[in-house]
C-alpha cells in the first residue's frame, strides 16, 4: 500500500453509554480512532463546565501516514461540535507527533505538568502489574519471558506461565517479549489509563520479539475491555 495514496476507509461512529468512539474502518476493521467521553472541568473556585474529553487516539501501524488520523479527528471535532460541549480538552506529552495534530486543530497549551512520581520498587511494580495482565485472555494461557525496560530504571525480567508471573534473577538468554517505555507510560497503562494502542500511536512505547507474544499482551489491554479506559 503507497503511503501517498490514502486507503480505503470508512468513517464511524459509535456510541455506548457516556463515550463516543470516531473511528476509520477499513474491511469492517477499525484501524483508527479517537474515544470522546465527557469531563468535568473546573473554572474559577466554583464553577465547572462538561467538557469533551479526548483520549484513546491510536492508528493501527500499517496504516500511519496515510492521513486516517486527520480524517478521524476531523469527524471528531464535527460530533463534539453537535453534542454541544462547551469545549474539549487532553492530556498530551508536547514532544510527540500527536501535540502537533492537536496545535493544528486549535488546541493550545494550558498546562504543563512536570514529573513528579518516582517508582521506589520498579521490580515490584513491574512485576505486580504483570501478575494483573497474565490472568486476563488470551493471556492467561500463555507461556514465556517478558523484558521490561523502564528507561528511567534498571530492566525487569519475568516469566509468565498460564496467568502465573515470577520475577526473574538475571536476563534469560532470550526474551519472547521485550518492551521499552518511560516508567510514567507505563504506569499509566497499568491502572488502565491508556492502551498499548495509544502508546505506540504516540511513539510512547516500542517492543521487539514474538508477534504472537505482543498480539496477546495488546489485545488484554485493548481498550473495549471494560477494565481499561479508552483514554
Amino acid at each position: 500500500m503507497s503511503k501517498s495514496r490514502e486507503p480505503k476507509a470508512e468513517i464511524k461512529v459509535a456510541r455506548k453509554g457516556r463515550e463516543t468512539r470516531v473511528y476509520a474502518a477499513v474491511g469492517g476493521k477499525d484501524v483508527s480512532r479517537v474515544y470522546i467521553s465527557p469531563q468535568q472541568l473546573k473554572v474559577g473556585p466554583a464553577a465547572e463546565v462538561c467538557m469533551a474529553g479526548i483520549g484513546g487516539v491510536g492508528t493501527s501501524r500499517e496504516f500511519r501516514g496515510k492521513g486516517l488520523a486527520r480524517r478521524v479527528y476531523e469527524q471528531t471535532m464535527q460530533e463534539i461540535e453537535k453534542d454541544g460541549y462547551s469545549c474539549a480538552g487532553l492530556f498530551t506529552s508536547t514532544n510527540i507527533v500527536a501535540h502537533r495534530l492537536y496545535r493544528r486543530f486549535g488546541y493550545l497549551d494550558v498546562k504543563v505538568f512536570p514529573p513528579v512520581a518516582k517508582l521506589l520498587n520498579p521490580s515490584a511494580f513491574v512485576g505486580k502489574t504483570f501478575a494483573d495482565w497474565a490472568k486476563r485472555e488470551p493471556l492467561a494461557d500463555w507461556r514465556g519471558t517478558v523484558a521490561v525496560h523502564l528507561r528511567s530504571y534498571p530492566p525487569v525480567y519475568l516469566r509468565l506461565d498460564s496467568g502465573e508471573v515470577k520475577t526473574l534473577p538475571r536476563a534469560p538468554k532470550q526474551a519472547d517479549l521485550s518492551i521499552t517505555t518511560s516508567d510514567t507510560t507505563f504506569g499509566r497503562l497499568s491502572w488502565g489509563g491508556m492502551t498499548f494502542d495509544y502508546a505506540m500511536a504516540a511513539n510512547q512505547l516500542e517492543w521487539s520479539g514474538s508477534d504472537e507474544a505482543f498480539a496477546r499482551l495488546r489485545e488484554a489491554l485493548h481498550a473495549d475491555r471494560p477494565c481499561v479506559f479508552g483514554y
